[in-house]
């Protein structure tokens, strides 16, 4: 009778009344499989080449890239043996070239492989797939100016650039599911602040520039201080506004405005003298128009990226 193999990582199971005598050819190799599965470490040197890996290499646990990249590598694995898999990549190179993972399923996904750090992955017979790598809608802070490589060389990107642009629910349904909408949060240029929870702390009312905390997504906010963002002020107390001992020069002052030395909202005439103490009582509207740049201590740093699938 022939043996069988177990359907994902290929372990042989004899027939019964088998192996009479070389019992131990299939226990010994089954052993140095599970080893490999369980605990082994392979290391391949990349640089510009394909590589389909060998038996020794798809059994172990984990595989570690290391050389110097001069184009871009594609690494297969074969459908026939699944499983999980830890992989660093400790390849040097320009930023431009990426490791890929891949299987030699036709239209199976492929994942990119981030540079300085092990990941981990599955390899389910088709597809290669990043496991344990955050939950769909969390927030990821990258510092670079542009979305990375090793991530828009994936099949699938793990990771969404929160532009405002919109993307596809069929390719992204639990992201659909938690935003409620195919549109992405627009984080350029901006800070990010949490829902009221009906704390009532960011409003809209009374400034067409401020932010509804009630709402997610909602923007609003402005970099300048302008005449919306400044409050009427009225001044409810008579008193000594200004005193004057200097002539006034030139035609009548119109209340509320400076004619050289005049108290602020008195009249004259041309050639007065003002020795007196002005008293004005009521509201003063103050407005500004254009305003000036403000923001508080911060710096620039990257991107904000989602979790997408």
């Amino acid at each position: 009778m022939v043996s069988v193999f177990t359907p994902n990582i290929q372990l042989e199971e004899p027939a019964r009344g088998d192996q009479v005598g070389v019992w131990d050819t299939p226990v010994n190799n089954n052993e140095t499989l599970t080893d490999l599965v369980v605990g082994g470490i392979t290391t391949i040197s990349l640089n510009n080449s394909p590589v389909v890996l060998a038996a020794a290499q798809f059994q172990s646990k984990g595989i570690t890239f290391n050389s110097t990249l001069t184009g871009s590598v594609a690494i297969t694995f074969p459908t026939s043996f699944k499983k999980s898999y830890e992989i660093q990549n400790l390849c040097t190179g320009s930023s431009a070239f990426v490791i890929t993972l891949t299987t030699t399923a036709a239209g199976g996904q492929a994942i990119g492989c981030p540079p300085g750090e092990w990941i981990e992955c599955v390899n389910d017979g088709s597809n290669i797939k990043f496991k344990n790598f955050g939950r769909v809608g969390s927030y990821v802070d990258y510092a670079g100016s542009s979305n990375p490589a090793w991530n828009t060389a994936c099949t699938v990107p793990p990771l969404l650039n929160c532009d405002g642009t919109t993307f596809s629910a069929a390719t992204y349904p639990a992201l659909a599911v938690i935003l409620g909408s195919t549109t992405l949060p627009d984080s350029r240029g901006r800070f990010r602040a949490t829902l009221n929870q009906t704390t009532g702390r960011l409003t809209s009312t009374g400034a067409a520039a401020s932010l509804d905390g009630n709402t997610n997504f909602a923007g609003g906010g402005s970099q300048l201080i302008g005449q919306t963002n400044l409050p009427n002020v009225t001044l409810s107390t008579t008193g000594i506004i200004a005193t004057a001992t200097s002539s006034c020069i030139g035609g009548v002052g119109a209340a509320g405005s400076f004619t050289n030395s005049m108290a602020y909202g008195a009249t004259s005439t041309p050639g007065q003298n003002i020795n007196t103490s002005v008293a004005i009582s009521g509201g003063i509207a103050l407005s500004s128009v254009g305003g000036i740049a403000h923001s508080p201590p911060a710096y620039v740093g990257g991107l904000t990226l989602i979790r997408a699938g």
